[in-house]
């Protein structure tokens, strides 16, 4: 794998709101053309907040036994940290918080509202968990925890149908990921 270098801040905002919009671009034309109405808005704002908060909490907990030197004991895992810590963290090298934030937002709306709003009403949960997953392909290992974190993500939505909760659930998380990578790992992998 070729070692990911430092992206200025201006392009990779470029590049992350492009490939978001591409995929927020392909479900609203996948959900008009399949006659799917992905309208994220909560019809119950205190449940589906307290949905998302609280679903995101075990997949923190996931990262954090990942990311953590336990998880550096179990070889995919540790893979998986090594990545993170080093490739991806050199990708927002220059990234500031609200760039995060920006980032994980439009990831969270773009992304459930193809995969849950449209795929998986489309095709199902399993198609579109598996679809999920090979999207963020960066190492088969990396695949499959990313099938599975669709395969929670996609039951929550089967269970509590609320497009919104699954969104505020896949941004929180993606804030939290990155901000960890971004910041907290300065002082592991001091080299950039």
């Amino acid at each position: 794998m070729a070692v990911a270098q430092p992206l200025a801040r201006a392009r990779l905002l470029l590049v992350a709101f492009v490939a978001e919009g591409v995929v927020f671009g392909c479900a609203l034309l996948l959900a008009a053309w399949l006659q799917i109405d992905i309208d994220p808005a909560p019809s119950d704002v205190a449940r589906e907040l307290s949905i998302g908060l609280l679903a995101t909490a075990p997949l923190v907990v996931l990262f954090i036994a990942m990311m953590s030197d336990y998880g550096d004991r179990i070889k995919v895992l540790g893979g998986l940290r090594r990545i993170m810590l080093q490739d991806v963290r050199r990708v927002f090298l220059h990234a500031r918080f609200v760039d995060l934030l920006a980032i994980a937002v439009s990831a969270g709306v773009a992304e459930e509202m193809l995969f849950r709003g449209v795929l998986q009403t489309e095709l199902g949960l399993l198609p579109a968990s598996i679809l999920f997953g090979l999207v963020h392909f960066v190492t088969p290992a990396y695949a499959v925890v990313a099938t599975l974190m669709g395969l929670y993500i996609g039951w929550l939505y089967s269970v509590f149908e609320s497009l919104f909760a699954v969104i505020l659930l896949h941004a929180l998380y993606d804030l939290y990921a990155l901000a960890y990578i971004r910041y907290q790992t300065v002082r592991t992998y001091s080299k950039p």
